[in-house]
């Protein structure tokens, strides 16, 4: 399924596949893009460097850049907004990891309430780009219960971090809360809170030359192998694979 939504300074392009696939290569010119996974993996070519992406992750690609998607056999679904630089002035380049699924949902529902309504005029524009300022600034929803605990999970995701404790933010018991938690964010809490380590730890093996064992007391794991499991059953290779291509190239069987 694609869905193009086109509006006065912004484009949403919004697309779920299956398949092998590969977009032709675009050019930024004067505009921001910014790409976000909803679920599944792609790969992005940004001019000569290669990134690995999958749900919940997504990167902004600067003015005067060229790029193009690809993905391997798996179910992929993303969006990507592409707008004025002039409407975002001040926004530094960087490639954003840490996306929420909470936001993730917003964009979902968004997403339907937009493609279920003309999209015209400058106000329709307007809503969106405070969607975009908001969540590419700071990218957990301020007006939701849960995002006192988010911001907690996303400050100390490297430390121990009992469920009880998170629960008391909420004002709910530890088993009300994992439930609640589960039917809001899509995730158990230590789901959530080892999606962030693994995300963290993505980071560090592509940027840093910190050991396996460095790197998973960085980010809060037990061990080193503790890490590479959880890190092989989300990424679909170990630690070190992913270190040794920097992370670049989707896994093709």
């Amino acid at each position: 399924m694609e869905q193009l939504l086109t509006l006065p300074d912004v484009t949403i392009h919004y697309v779920s596949s299956i398949g092998d696939w590969t977009t032709e290569r675009e050019e930024s010119v004067e505009d921001i893009v910014w790409v976000l996974v909803l679920g599944g993996k792609i790969g992005i070519e940004v001019d000569v460097f290669e990134y690995r992406l999958q749900d919940s992750e997504s990167i902004v690609i600067q003015p005067n850049q060229s790029f193009r998607l690809f993905a391997d056999s798996t179910e992929t679904t993303y969006v990507s907004f592409r707008f004025t630089a002039s409407r975002l002035s001040g926004f530094k380049n960087k490639i954003n990891p840490m996306f929420p699924s909470i936001a993730v949902m917003s964009t979902r529902r968004l997403l339907g309430e937009w493609s279920s309504r003309e999209l015209l005029g400058n106000a329709s524009t307007d809503d969106v780009m405070t969607f975009i300022r908001h969540h590419l600034s700071d990218s957990i929803v301020d007006e939701d219960i849960f995002a006192p605990v988010l911001r907690v999970i996303h400050d100390s995701y490297h430390t121990e971090l009992r469920i009880e404790d998170l629960s008391r933010i909420v004002h709910q018991s530890k088993y009300q809360f994992i439930r609640s938690f589960r039917e809001r964010i899509g995730q158990t809490p230590y789901q959530y809170i080892t999606r962030q380590r693994l995300i963290h730890a993505k980071s560090l093996l592509r940027y840093s030359d910190l050991t396996l064992l460095a790197i998973s007391q960085e980010v809060g794991f037990n061990s080193p192998a503790q890490l590479n499991r959880h890190f092989t059953e989300w990424v679909g290779c170990p630690p070190a694979r992913f270190r040794e291509n920097k992370g670049h190239q989707l896994k093709r069987d």
